[in-house]
C-alpha cells in the first residue's frame, strides 16, 4: 500500500506541469507503471477519446498464429473487471462507444466517451489490457467476434485486396498475413493459456501508450494503477518481397488494385508527399481521378498512402464493373506527377490539402488516433493532430520539383492485383 501511494504522490507530481499547460498544446511522457502517453487538449468540448496502442504482431510471436491479436484484444475487452463490468459494457453504459482495430503490427483499443466518465474509462482500460483476466466466456464471444469479421470481409473487395497487395509486398512478416483470417482452422485451436500468454506479453504496460484527446488532462492517468515498468517493443518491420509479383485471385467478389512500397515514417517530407498525391489523385469528389469518373457508373477507386514504420505503403483499390478502365486512368495520372505541376495548380492543390488535413483531425477519435498511430510506428512528433508538428511543416514545405521526384523514385512499378468470382455453377432459369 506504502509503494502504491508513494507511486500515486509521484505520478501527481510528475504530471503537475502537464494538467497546468494551455489547451490544444499536446503534451507526453512516460507512466510510472510502464508504459506511454501522449495527450492534445481542447477543454471547450464535451467529449474525450481514450485510445491504447500496443505493438504486437497480428499473427502471433511465433508468426503461426494469424488472427490472435483481435482475438486477444476482443476477449480482453469483454473479460469482467473487479467490478463485475467488462470494459465493453462499461463504455456502452456511459454512453460511448468502444472500437477494436487491428493492424498488421498494431492493436488499438479505442473509446469515444462523454468527458466526466474518461477517468473512469482510462482506469478500466488500464485494467482489462495490463492484467488482463481472460477467462472462458470471453475467449467464446471473442471467436464469435472474429469469426463474424472473417465472414464480411470475405464480401469486402477493398480489404481483400488490400491484404492481397500486402502480402505480396512482404514476403514475411505480420504485414505478410492479413489481420482477421479468412481460414479460422487454425484459430479454433487456440487454447485459453495461449491466449492469456499472448495477451500476456503483448499488452503489457510496458509496450502501452495512451492517446488521449478532446476534454481530457493528465490527471486522468493517476488512475493508471495497473502495470509493471519495462522496455516497449521496438516498431515492428516486415520483409520486404526482392521482386512483388501481380496476382490473380478467386474470390467471392471482383476487384484489383495497385500498390507501391513508399518511405519509411522517418523520411517525413517524402511520406507527406505522398499524403500530397493521394489526396490530389484520390480524394473523394475532389481528386483528379476521383472526379474523372463517370457519376452514373458502379465504378469507384481510393487511394491512400498507409504511413508505417518501414516501409510506407501506397495503396489504390479498384472496384465496379470497369476496373480496367479505371486503372489506366490511375496510372496515367501518377505517370503524370512524375512532372512538376505549374506553379499555381500546385499551390492550390497544397492549400487544399492542408485544409482537408485541417478538416480531418477535428474530432477526438481523429486525433486520437493520429497520436497514437504515429507514436506506435516510431515517429511520436510527425502526428499531424496539431499544426505545430513536424508533420505541418514537412507539407507546407512541399514544392512541385520534390513531389515529382518522390513520385518519380516510388511510384514507377506497381504490384497489382485482381480478384476474380468463379461463374456460378447453377443452372439459370
Amino acid at each position: 500500500m506504502r509503494r502504491r501511494a508513494l507511486a500515486a504522490a509521484a505520478l501527481a507530481v510528475m504530471l503537475a506541469p502537464l494538467a497546468a499547460s494551455a489547451a490544444g498544446e499536446p503534451s507526453s511522457g512516460a507512466l510510472p507503471h510502464g508504459g506511454n502517453y501522449t495527450i492534445y487538449r481542447d477543454a471547450t468540448l464535451a467529449s474525450a477519446a481514450v485510445d491504447l496502442w500496443f505493438r504486437a504482431p497480428a499473427n502471433g510471436y511465433d508468426g503461426a498464429s494469424p488472427g490472435i491479436a483481435r482475438l486477444a484484444a476482443t476477449a480482453a475487452a469483454a473479460a469482467p473487471l473487479e467490478s463485475g463490468k467488462s470494459l465493453v459494457s462499461l463504455v456502452r453504459g456511459t454512453g460511448g462507444r468502444l472500437a477494436i482495430n487491428v493492424y498488421p503490427d498494431l492493436v488499438d483499443i479505442s473509446a469515444s466517451v462523454p468527458a466526466t466518465v474518461a477517468r473512469r474509462v482510462v482506469a478500466a482500460m488500464s485494467a482489462a489490457y495490463f492484467s488482463p483476466a481472460i477467462d472462458d466466456d470471453a475467449l467464446k464471444i471473442s471467436r464469435t467476434d472474429v469469426a463474424v469479421l472473417s465472414a464480411q470481409e470475405r464480401y469486402s473487395p477493398d480489404d481483400l485486396v488490400h491484404d492481397a497487395l500486402f502480402a505480396q509486398l512482404f514476403a514475411a512478416g505480420p504485414e505478410h498475413v492479413a489481420p482477421i483470417p479468412a481460414n479460422l482452422t487454425d484459430l479454433k485451436g487456440v487454447t485459453l493459456e495461449e491466449l492469456r500468454a499472448f495477451a500476456k506479453r503483448a499488452f503489457r504496460s510496458a509496450n502501452g501508450t495512451f492517446a488521449l484527446a478532446g476534454n481530457v488532462d493528465a490527471t486522468l492517468l493517476t488512475a493508471v494503477t495497473a502495470g509493471t515498468p519495462g522496455s516497449p517493443d521496438a516498431p515492428i518491420t516486415s520483409t520486404r518481397a526482392n521482386v512483388p509479383a501481380d496476382r490473380t485471385l478467386n474470390a467471392a467478389v471482383s476487384g484489383e488494385g495497385l500498390a507501391w512500397a513508399g518511405p519509411p515514417i522517418a523520411d517525413e517530407r517524402s511520406a507527406t508527399a505522398l499524403d500530397f498525391v493521394a489526396d490530389y489523385l484520390f480524394r473523394d469528389e475532389t481528386g483528379l481521378v476521383s472526379k474523372s469518373l463517370d457519376p452514373t457508373g458502379d465504378v469507384y477507386v481510393n487511394g491512400q498512402f498507409i504511413t508505417l514504420h518501414d516501409p510506407g505503403v501506397m495503396l489504390v483499390t479498384i472496384g465496379g464493373s470497369k476496373p480496367a478502365a479505371a486503372e489506366s486512368q490511375v496510372l496515367a495520372a501518377i505517370a503524370k506527377l512524375q512532372q512538376p505541376l505549374d506553379a499555381a495548380t500546385f499551390a492550390a492543390a497544397r492549400e487544399a490539402f492542408l485544409y482537408h488535413l485541417a478538416a480531418d483531425s477535428q474530432a477526438p477519435s481523429q486525433q486520437a488516433d493520429n497520436l497514437g498511430w504515429y507514436f506506435a510506428e516510431g515517429n511520436a512528433s510527425y502526428a499531424p493532430s496539431d499544426e505545430t508538428s513536424t508533420y505541418w511543416k514537412a507539407a507546407r514545405s512541399l514544392d512541385p520539383q520534390f513531389v515529382a521526384s518522390v513520385v518519380q523514385k516510388y511510384l514507377a512499378h506497381p504490384v497489382v492485383v485482381r480478384l476474380i468470382t468463379a461463374p456460378s455453377k447453377e443452372p439459370t432459369s
